[in-house]
């Protein structure tokens, strides 16, 4: 049966190109599927736009009707500036109270009331093959459901890029020396300098090379870590920001990666998600995930390719919402 609407969704995917409209999968009988689902998506869903372009770049997935909004945290790391749309409306200053570097979550508020969040207060599980919608296209009033299917069991996602300074450094009199700062990093940010002397990382003494590499392998990209340095005959402490390596180095795509598109940037290293079978792309994550009769399943966090998703089970979001509101003072 999976395989069956797996293909449906596929097929109806690559000839939605040349087929005529009313054969494609927005078709009247299609729609009439998923129209009920689209309420939700309207009322409890919430779009991102880049203020600089006026575009949309990301989704919302509504948790508090006092205007508590949970998104992707990596893709707002890529604009400026951003204003929301719920439904029609426009809020023009929000604010990123809290970020969850673990799930890759960013907890949002606008000066709004009365909106209708997603309920928390259910569960995950469903079997493989079943229907599931999030959000495709949208215009300024307009969520318009994309379906999928769950396609496989809910799992740990390892890997990940890893955290970097931004420095070349080697051993040179017993002494970690930085000898290089790549330009745009937390190290340059900092204040660091070719010829400091790393001897401390946050509150702990560091003598060699290793020591250091191990205590970097144990942080996250987004961690703002405390650095003790010599330079000539002062020492200094700076708060450096850990940056994901690929942001500043680039990283290897796979064949399948060069045929995807519009992936990820973060699409790897959740403790937890739920897979499923949606062409979704980086713009499109962010929002919730239904079946077909309105139950949350979770929210969309990662596009990883052509057709596989990653939604964040609402079992954990619930518990990381907890954590980030109360982070949050809330």
């Amino acid at each position: 049966m999976k395989s069956i609407i797996t293909s449906i969704i596929l097929s109806s995917s690559v000839l939605g190109n040349t087929l005529p409209s009313e054969q494609r999968k927005t078709n009247k009988s299609m729609q009439a599927t998923l129209s009920p689902v689209q309420k939700y998506l309207q009322e409890s869903s919430a779009v991102f736009y880049d203020s600089k372009r006026r575009v949309p770049f990301v989704y919302g997935t509504i948790v508090g009707s006092d205007g508590l909004i949970l998104t992707k945290a990596s893709e707002l790391d890529e604009v400026e500036e951003f204003y929301i749309r719920i439904g029609a409306e426009r809020y023009k200053e929000p604010t990123i109270l809290n970020k969850n570097e673990t799930w890759d979550l960013a907890l949002v508020k606008v000066e709004a009331e009365g909106l209708i969040p997603v309920k928390l207060d259910g569960n995950s599980e469903v079997e493989l093959g079943t229907w599931t919608v999030s959000n495709g296209a949208s215009d300024r009033k307009t969520r318009r459901p994309r379906p999928g299917i769950i396609s496989a069991n809910k799992r740990e996602i390892k890997g990940g890029s890893p955290a970097v300074l931004g420095v070349g450094f080697k051993m040179e009199d017993d002494k970690i020396t930085i000898t290089k700062i790549t330009e745009d990093s937390g190290a340059e940010k900092s204040g660091l300098e070719k010829g400091d002397i790393i001897i401390g990382f946050d509150g702990k003494e560091v003598g060699d090379d290793k020591e250091f590499i191990e205590l970097l392998k144990a942080k996250a990209a987004g961690e703002i870590v405390k650095l003790k340095i010599q330079r000539d005959e002062e020492v200094l402490e700076l708060d450096v920001e850990l940056m994901a390596r690929h942001k500043l180095f680039g990283g290897p795509q796979s064949r399948n990666d060069s045929m995807s598109g519009d992936f990820s940037e973060r699409r790897s290293s959740f403790p937890m998600v739920l897979q499923h079978e949606t062409m979704l792309s980086a713009r499109s994550v962010g929002g919730p995930l239904f079946t077909l009769d309105g139950r949350f399943l979770g929210m969309n966090i990662a596009a990883a390719n052509r057709v596989e998703a990653f939604a964040i089970p609402v079992e954990n979001l619930k518990s990381s919402l907890s954590e980030m509101k109360i982070a949050s003072g809330l």
